[in-house]
C-alpha cells in the first residue's frame, strides 16, 4: 500500500512539473503577471517568486558559475536585488576577484554613475544574462573592449645567482718546409650575475699572445612601466635617423622584445563590426596570420604581425553562413610602427674611443606611430658637436611605403686648416629617402634607399675634433634590394653606388643569388658579386653550390660540393660529407682544391651532458693543424647550487627535483647529482618548463610537473618540483576462505587512512606513504586484516595476500 502511495505521488509531481514548464515557456502566457497554482496545490499553497516572475531577474542570491563570451572565469556569490530586475549591473568590487580581460577604460558607456556599477547591456554587442535553471551567469562582451596578450603582465626577475657561458680553443700547426710552427689558444667568456631585478653582465675574451681585453661591464634592469631597459655600463645608442655608435655611460631605452611576437613591428588596424558571433581569419599568401570566433558587435585587430610585404586578407564567416572579405595592402620598412606604438632611447655619457674626443654627450631619440605614419625625432649634444634631425615613414596602400629623414650637424674642430671655408665649425645636413613596394606576392622591391650628404656633414659616430684633414667627401648614395620567387627558387638582387667630392673615383657593387631545393630535398645555389673601387679596384667572384641529401645507418646525411671562382685568388673546388651515427657525434669531411692551395680536413664534434666539444685536423702542401675546441655553460643559485649544460643561452631556468639524477625538462641535458639542470628559455615570452617523467622512479610521486614563467631578459629561474615517495602495492585480496572480496570493498590501514577499493578479482593497487602493519577490512560482522610486512613494493607481480 505504502508502495502505490509513493508512486502516485512521484506521477503527480511529474505531472506539476510538466505543466509548469509548458505553462512557463508558452508564448500565449507571457502577458500574464502571475499564474493561479492553486488547481495544483491548494489555494493556500505559497508560490515562489521564480514561478511569478515570468520575464526578468528574481531578486536573491545565488551561487552562480560566471561566463565570459563562453568560457568559464569563476565562480562567486551573486547578489540580485529589486533594481536588477530588468537588467543587472555588477560593481567593480564584485566582477575584480573574476580578473576578466577586459578593457575598463573601454566600458565607459556602460558605467552607471548613479549605483557605480556596469550595465553590460549599453555596450553594442554586450549582455549580462542570468539562468536561474542553470544557475550561471553569461557575460558577453565586444572584441573591442576585451584587453590584448596579458601573457607579458607578471614577469619574473628570476633568483639570485650567477651564469657563465665559455668558449676554449687551442690550435697547434707544424709547418713543412719554410713554414715555421704556431700555436694558439683563444677565449670568450660571458657571465651574468643577479641580484633581485638587477643583472651585472661582463664579456671578456683573448689570445696566449694578445692577452685578454678588458671586460665589458654592465649593469641592467628591465622597467615594465616603461618597456624599457636601464643600462650602466657600456651600451650602444638605438636611433632610426643618427647612426648608432658605442659608448660608457647611463642609458633608458626601449625594448620590443618585450612585447609579444604578433604586436612586434608595423601591421595595419583591421577593425570593423560583427552582426553575430563570427569566424574572422587573416591571411597573407599561404600564411594564416589569425583566426579566432570573435562575439558579436565592434571589433579592432591590433595584434596582427605580417610575415612579409603583401596584402593581408581578411575574411569573416557569420552564424548564418554569410561570408565577406576586405584586402589590405601592407609594405613594411624598418621605421614603421604600428599605431600607439613608439621606440625611444635616452643616453648619455663618453663615446667609446674617448682619446678622439673628450665631454659627455646627450642623446634623445623617438620613433612613434600615428594613425597616418611613424614620425622620428633625434638630437645629440656635445660640446663639440651638435645634431638636430627627424624623419616620417608613411604606408602608401597599394601603392608601397615612403621614408624620408633630414639631418643638421653643427662639428666644432681645433683647427680650421684643411677644412671647408677655412672654418672650425661646420655645419651641413644629410638626408635620406627610402622607398618600398610589393609588385606581387613573388616580387618584392624591398628597399630602394638614396642618401645625400652635404659638405660639411659628420655623424658623431666618426667624428674627430683633432683632424687636420677633411673627415668625409661622401656626397650621395643609391641602394636598391629586390627580391623575386621563382617556383621553388628565390632570387635575390641588390645594388649599391657611392659617388664623392673632390673628384674622387665613385664606388659601386651588386650582388646576386639564386638558390631553391627540387627533388627530394636537393638544395642548389649560385650566387655572385662584383665591386668597384677607387682604392682597390674592381673584384668580382662567382660560386655554385649543391648539397645532396642521402641515408645511412637510418639517419638522414648530407653530401656538399661547390664551385668557386674569385678574381684574386682564382678557382677552387670543394667537396665534403657531413654525417652523424649518433645524436651525441657529429662528423665533417672536406677537401678543397684551389690555383695556389689543396686541404683535406676533418672534424668530429662530440656533445656531452654538460658540454659540446669539437676535434680537427687539416693537412695542406704548408703545413698541418689540430685544433680542439670546448664550450657550454656553468650556472649556480642560491639554494639549490650548480647546473651544467652544453647549451648556451642568456635566459635560462634552473630546474631542480632534489635527489633525482637523470631527470630532463624541455629537452635538457639530464639532472646532476644536485638534482640539477639548466633550460634556456626565451626572455618575456611565456615558457613552460615540463618535466621528462620517463626516468621518474616508480616510488616517486610527483606533487608538480610543469611551471609557466615569464622571464625578464637575463633571468635565473629557478623551480623546485617537490614530489613524495610512496609505497606502491599490486595485490589480490583473498577473505579467510582464500575467495576474492567483491569488487568495491573499501580498504584502510592499520591507522584508519583509506587505502582505496576492490577492484575485479579482488585485486587492489594500493599507493601508501608509508609501510603500515597491516591493512584492514571491515564488514557488517567482522574485522579482517592483512599482513603486508613481507611484501616488497614496486613489484609489477599481483601478490596474493589473505586475510587473518
Amino acid at each position: 500500500m505504502k508502495r502505490k502511495h509513493q508512486s502516485k505521488e512521484i506521477k503527480i509531481s511529474a505531472y506539476s512539473l510538466s505543466l509548469l514548464t509548458l505553462t512557463l515557456f508558452s508564448p500565449s502566457l507571457y502577458a500574464q503577471s502571475e499564474l493561479d497554482f492553486s488547481f495544483v496545490q491548494g489555494a493556500n499553497t505559497q508560490i515562489p517568486d521564480v514561478l511569478k516572475q515570468l520575464s526578468g531577474n528574481v531578486p536573491g542570491q545565488y551561487l552562480v558559475d560566471v561566463f565570459l563570451n563562453g568560457q568559464k572565469v569563476g565562480r562567486q556569490t551573486l547578489i540580485i536585488t529589486d533594481n536588477d530586475k530588468k537588467a543587472l549591473c555588477l560593481s567593480s568590487t564584485w566582477l575584480t576577484p573574476l580578473h576578466l580581460p577586459v578593457n575598463y577604460k573601454k566600458m565607459t558607456p556602460a558605467f552607471n554613475i548613479a549605483r557605480q556599477c556596469y550595465d553590460f547591456n549599453r555596450i553594442q554587442g554586450g549582455k549580462a544574462k542570468f539562468d536561474y535553471g542553470q544557475q550561471s551567469l553569461k557575460l558577453s562582451l565586444p572584441q573591442l573592449v576585451l584587453l590584448k596578450d596579458k601573457q607579458h603582465e607578471n614577469w619574473d626577475y628570476g633568483t639570485p645567482g650567477f651564469r657563465l657561458n665559455y668558449n676554449v680553443n687551442g690550435n697547434k700547426s707544424i709547418g713543412h718546409g719554410l713554414t715555421r710552427d704556431t700555436n694558439g689558444l683563444y677565449g670568450n667568456f660571458d657571465l651574468n650575475a643577479n641580484y633581485g631585478q638587477w643583472v651585472l653582465s661582463a664579456k671578456a675574451s683573448g689570445t696566449n699572445t694578445s692577452g685578454f681585453t678588458s671586460p665589458d661591464l654592465t649593469l641592467s634592469t628591465a622597467m615594465q612601466s616603461v618597456r624599457g631597459d636601464l643600462i650602466i655600463g657600456k651600451s650602444f645608442t638605438r636611433s632610426s635617423i643618427l647612426p648608432d655608435f658605442s659608448f660608457y655611460g647611463t642609458s633608458l631605452r626601449s625594448n620590443s622584445a618585450m612585447k609579444s611576437w604578433n604586436a612586434r613591428g608595423y601591421a595595419p588596424v583591421i577593425d570593423g563590426v560583427l552582426n553575430s558571433n563570427s569566424l574572422v581569419t587573416v591571411k597573407q599568401g599561404d600564411y594564416v596570420l589569425y583566426s579566432k570566433t570573435l562575439p558579436a558587435g565592434p571589433y579592432s585587430l591590433t595584434d596582427i604581425s605580417p610575415v612579409s610585404n603583401g596584402d593581408i586578407t581578411v575574411t569573416v564567416k557569420n552564424d548564418n553562413g554569410t561570408i565577406s572579405t576586405r584586402n589590405y595592402p601592407v609594405t613594411t620598412m624598418p621605421t614603421l610602427l604600428r599605431t600607439g606604438d613608439f621606440n625611444y632611447d635616452f643616453a648619455t655619457g663618453i663615446r667609446e674611443h674617448s682619446s678622439q674626443i673628450d665631454g659627455i654627450f646627450g642623446l634623445a631619440s623617438l620613433d612613434y606611430g600615428l594613425d597616418f605614419g611613424t614620425v622620428n625625432f633625434a638630437s645629440l649634444m656635445h660640446s663639440q658637436y651638435q645634431s638636430l634631425g627627424s624623419g616620417i615613414t608613411v604606408p602608401l596602400g597599394e601603392f608601397g611605403a615612403i621614408s624620408t629623414s633630414i639631418n643638421m650637424a653643427w662639428s666644432h674642430y681645433d683647427s680650421a686648416a684643411f677644412q671647408p671655408f677655412n672654418e672650425k665649425t661646420q655645419k651641413g645636413v644629410s638626408a635620406t629617402l627610402q622607398y618600398a613596394k610589393d609588385f606581387s606576392q613573388d616580387t618584392n622591391l624591398q628597399l630602394l634607399t638614396y642618401r645625400y650628404t652635404g659638405e660639411g656633414y659628420n655623424d658623431f659616430s666618426d667624428f674627430n675634433p683633432h683632424n687636420t684633414q677633411v673627415d668625409s667627401d661622401k656626397r650621395s648614395r643609391y641602394e636598391a634590394i629586390v627580391t623575386q620567387r621563382i617556383g621553388p627558387a628565390y632570387l635575390n638582387a641588390s645594388g649599391w653606388a657611392q659617388d664623392y667630392r673632390n673628384g674622387k673615383h665613385s664606388d659601386m657593387g651588386a650582388s646576386l643569388t639564386l638558390s631553391g631545393t627540387v627533388g627530394k630535398g636537393i638544395y642548389i645555389g649560385f650566387s655572385g658579386s662584383y665591386t668597384d673601387s677607387g682604392i682597390s679596384g674592381s673584384q668580382y667572384s662567382t660560386s655554385l653550390s649543391a648539397s645532396i641529401p642521402f641515408d645511412l645507418w637510418g639517419r638522414s646525411q648530407y653530401t656538399n660540393s661547390s664551385v668557386n671562382y674569385d678574381s684574386e685568388s682564382g678557382t677552387s673546388f670543394n667537396t665534403g660529407m657531413s654525417f652523424s651515427a649518433s645524436d651525441n657525434v657529429t662528423n665533417n669531411v672536406n677537401v678543397s682544391v684551389g690555383e695556389h692551395q689543396r686541404t683535406a680536413s676533418l672534424y668530429t664534434g662530440v656533445r656531452f651532458d654538460s658540454a659540446q666539444t669539437g676535434f680537427s685536423v687539416s693537412q695542406s702542401e704548408q703545413s698541418t693543424a689540430f685544433s680542439a675546441n670546448v664550450s657550454g655553460s656553468v650556472a649556480g643559485a642560491q639554494g639549490v647550487g650548480l647546473a651544467y649544460s652544453n647549451q648556451q643561452n642568456d635566459t635560462i631556468a634552473i630546474a631542480h627535483i632534489k635527489g633525482l639524477k637523470d631527470i630532463k625538462f624541455n629537452g635538457s641535458s639530464p639532472t646532476n647529482q644536485w638534482g640539477n639542470t639548466i633550460v634556456p628559455l626565451s626572455s618575456y615570452q611565456q615558457n613552460n618548463i615540463t618535466i621528462d617523467t620517463n626516468n621518474i622512479p616508480e616510488n616517486v610521486e610527483l606533487l608538480n610537473s610543469t611551471y609557466q614563467v615569464v622571464p625578464t631578459n637575463q633571468a635565473i629561474i629557478v623551480r623546485d618540483y617537490k614530489y613524495t615517495t610512496v609505497n606502491r602495492y599490486l595485490l589480490r585480496v583473498l577473505n579467510k576462505q582464500g575467495q576474492p572480496f567483491p569488487m568495491g570493498t573499501q580498504v584502510k590501514t592499520d591507522k584508519g587512512v583509506d587505502v582505496g577499493f576492490v577492484a575485479n578479482g579482488g585485486v587492489l593497487f594500493a599507493t601508501l606513504l608509508s609501510t603500515p602493519q597491516y591493512l584492514e577490512i571491515q564488514d557488517n560482522t567482522s574485522v579482517c586484516r592483512l599482513d603486508i610486512t613481507g611484501i616488497k613494493p614496486g613489484s609489477n607481480q599481483v601478490t596474493d595476500v589473505r586475510c587473518q
